[in-house]
């Protein structure tokens, strides 16, 4: 059996996941490695002044919203990092994923926490794209507790669409343990209330960060919990 246990400074809860019946652990350094088929975005294997960055580098933040401004959710992750990171968790001697818990709060209509990783390092202060147009697929593998379902976020910032929300979104629903999920990338769509992008031109073309999060919609409650990433990649 399998066990993935957070650095216990970093976090809320010292959690001891056990995680029999997900996918198969994978040797960190053939997970790391990109070909011709895949582009592996963020494998969480890296530090930089001590916090998580994507494959090449790139900031890996914490980000939060919530309807009502006087009662946003609370989050935990790599202690005193500036701007906010996710910790570290181990799942196996080798391996190494991005985790946080977090604690939604009421009243709120709407609510959400997220880790945002961007591909690059900013270059000259500017964001760098990455153009994944030639994939079709985006993967990941995820745990949580609490959260039935996870929202990916595809992102083009600094870009020409510089959206302050409603970029394209896919949600799909945990299973039990830590798991593989693969998502069809024209599966991912724009809410109704946004300012109307093209998808492949002004996004996919153009990718500055991939955005993992929980989230409650529709008068939210209160809920306790941990998200654990490893492993985004995109792939044909």
């Amino acid at each position: 059996m399998k066990r993935m246990v957070f650095f216990p400074s970093a976090v809320l809860t010292a959690l001891i996941l056990a995680v029999a019946g997900s996918a198969p652990a994978q040797d960190a350094s053939r997970v790391a490695e990109s070909d011709a088929s895949k582009f592996v975005y963020a494998d969480f294997q890296n530090l930089q002044s001590g916090r998580p960055v994507s494959k090449r580098g790139g900031l890996v933040r914490l980000n939060w919203y919530s309807q009502n401004s006087t009662s946003p959710p609370q989050v935990r992750g790599l202690e005193k990092a500036d701007p906010p990171a996710p910790a570290f968790a181990r799942v196996t001697a080798d391996d190494a994923a991005a985790a946080f818990d977090y604690e939604m709060r009421i009243p709120n209509e709407w609510e959400g926490v997220s880790l945002e990783v961007f591909g690059q390092p900013e270059k000259d202060g500017k964001l760098v794209p990455d153009d994944v147009s030639g994939y079709k697929f985006i993967t990941l593998r995820a745990f949580a507790k609490g959260a039935q379902y996870v929202r990916l976020e595809l992102i083009s910032r600094g870009q020409g669409a510089n959206l302050e929300g409603g970029y394209p979104t896919a949600t799909f629903r945990l299973s039990a343990g830590f798991n593989t999920y693969k998502l069809k990338l024209d599966s991912f769509n724009q809410p109704e209330w946004a300012t109307p992008l093209d998808f492949k031109r002004d996004v996919l073309k153009k990718l500055t960060s991939v955005s993992v999060g929980v989230f409650c919609e529709k008068k939210c409650s209160m809920e306790k919990g941990t998200l654990v990433v490893d492993n985004i990649a995109f792939e044909k």
